[in-house]
């Protein structure tokens, strides 16, 4: 079972998006973290910060790891990103209300605050990246037809 779990591309792809977004959810909790308690930076801007140093790392680690998407030029490959980025833009805001109104409305605790969003917007990036951003990923893609 585990087997053909493996050998399907589309689980291996959101496989590899769970690992990329672990390491991505963790670049921005320890971003956030080190600005907040150790810079001291108010905690939503140490949290806007830390969604654009997120982002940045997000894109290069889907476009190579987890879609292993290809772009014929360098025109594809500006599209691309302001496709991800626009993608983010969206997500970012939905992270940035979700943590403000956790905070601030309900007085939840700033790494729980950050953990519920960040769940949500680990979902909705998927999607977003799967069917708007790299949505030319086919296991097939670069293979020749017959």
């Amino acid at each position: 079972m585990v087997k053909r779990f493996l050998i399907n591309e589309n689980h291996l792809r959101m496989l590899r998006y769970i690992v990329v977004g672990g390491m991505t959810t963790f670049v921005s909790f320890s971003t956030y973290w080190l600005l907040y308690k150790h810079v001291e930076i108010e905690p939503n801007l140490a949290n806007v910060i830390s969604i654009i140093i997120a982002v940045l790392f997000a894109y290069i680690t889907n476009k190579i790891f987890v879609f292993k998407n290809k772009v014929s030029s360098f025109k594809d490959l500006i599209i691309e990103f302001m496709r991800f980025v626009s993608s983010r833009g969206i997500t970012m805001l939905i992270e940035i209300i979700g943590v403000y109104i956790a905070l601030e409305v309900y007085n939840l605790h700033e790494l729980l605050s950050k953990g519920i969003v960040s769940i949500i917007v680990l979902v909705l990036n998927y999607l977003l990246s799967r069917f708007f951003v790299f949505r030319n990923t086919d296991i097939f893609q670069n293979k020749e037809k017959y």
